[in-house]
């Protein structure tokens, strides 16, 4: 079907009321303005940015390209919903009935649901924790490899290596997971063809819906509180060796985790089908990005099962924690995969990998 400039203008006037709408709750709801650092960078004005930017580019892209994707406008679903309910002269069964979301209305509203969600998180996290931070970050890597090399000289190359890891596992973590939200932050923020992370379709189901969320600040504060994790740090291990195999451990799954990322590129985006990605370290199991999430868990919560300092109660409720957040992210798998296994290709990769999170046994 050829896109009119009349559909352009009908889908460009409804983004730019909905995205306005979207700008206002997230600017004087509480569950987003608490997350405003007074002293880093307020992530309000940046959307305040994007939107002046959307509302001045979005027309050009627009008329230019004239895509495809336009005659099925989100936008548009969502403010006919509306329509339908202020709908005069109509019986109340009627009324009652056009309260129930159509599917494509309820592609929409989820799929504006989460963008708002993850995309305002992932900004927040980025003006406040991530760019504030990066100086220091990069001078205490600068400076503790400069004392490893004195060290080396001292105790030996290997002996420097371990050193400078145990001095600064925790930086380059913060640096992969900085990288990661990036990525994160773009798709979250754009659903394009011309980045090939056009969203096709996205789990409206409760299950899926809660399953996704859940992993995500603020909502993980509360999740933490029901399924419960020691923390994003290793327990103090006296042990050097052990010390320094967790800390290595925890590189490694962080750094699959960041390679995920990389791969997905802009397709990034949690819980929805955006495309398909067949290389390394997909062409091996089919979420090695959850399976190092529950490994990285596992490597924090672990220790505290050998340390003389936590009751037995509180061991019991880190293990249960431990399950509870592999069945999360076991339930996220299968809700993404109810929806990408419409797609044939997808049909085809499964076929070649097999195996969801352990190579040849699950």
């Amino acid at each position: 079907m050829t896109v009119t400039n009349k559909d352009i203008l009908k889908h460009y006037g409804a983004s730019v009321l909905i995205y306005g709408i979207i700008l206002l709750f997230i600017s004087i709801c509480p569950l987003f303005s608490e997350m405003i650092d007074t002293e880093g960078f307020n992530y309000i004005h940046f959307f305040f940015i994007y939107y002046i930017l959307y509302l001045i580019l979005a027309p050009i892209v627009f008329f230019k390209t004239k895509p495809e994707s336009i005659l099925q406008s989100r936008s548009l679903s969502v403010l006919r919903y509306f329509k339908r309910q202020f709908k005069q002269g109509i019986s109340l069964e009627e009324r009652l009935s056009n309260i129930t979301l159509q599917e494509d209305e309820k592609q929409a509203f989820t799929i504006f649901f989460m963008q708002a969600l993850f995309g305002t998180t992932s900004i927040n996290i980025l003006c406040n924790k991530i760019l504030p931070s990066l100086d220091y970050d990069f001078a205490f890597l600068k400076e503790m490899f400069a004392q490893a090399v004195q060290y080396t000289h001292i105790a030996g190359i290997k002996s420097g290596i371990l050193q400078y890891i145990d001095d600064t596992d925790d930086m380059w973590i913060n640096l992969m997971f900085a990288v990661s939200t990036i990525i994160l932050s773009i798709s979250y923020l754009s659903d394009l063809n011309i980045f090939k992370n056009k969203i096709k379709k996205i789990d409206t189901t409760p299950l899926g819906i809660i399953s996704c969320i859940v992993c995500f600040y603020p909502l993980k504060i509360f999740a933490d509180k029901i399924i419960p994790s020691y923390g994003s740090e290793l327990v103090p291990v006296e042990n050097m060796a052990l010390r320094i195999t967790l800390s290595i451990l925890m590189l490694i799954s962080e750094f699959v985790i960041l390679l995920s990322v990389l791969r997905l590129g802009t397709k990034a985006g949690n819980l929805t089908d955006r495309g398909i990605v067949t290389k390394f370290p997909y062409n091996i199991i089919r979420h090695p990005e959850y399976t190092m999430q529950i490994c990285m868990i596992s490597i924090i919560t672990i220790p505290v099962l050998f340390d003389s300092g936590f009751f037995v109660f509180e061991k019991i409720l880190f293990v249960t924690g431990i399950i509870g957040w592999a069945i999360v992210y076991y339930v996220r798998a299968i809700t993404e995969e109810r929806n990408l296994i419409d797609d044939p290709e997808y049909k085809k990769y499964c076929q070649k990998v097999k195996y969801r999170f352990i190579p040849k046994l699950f």
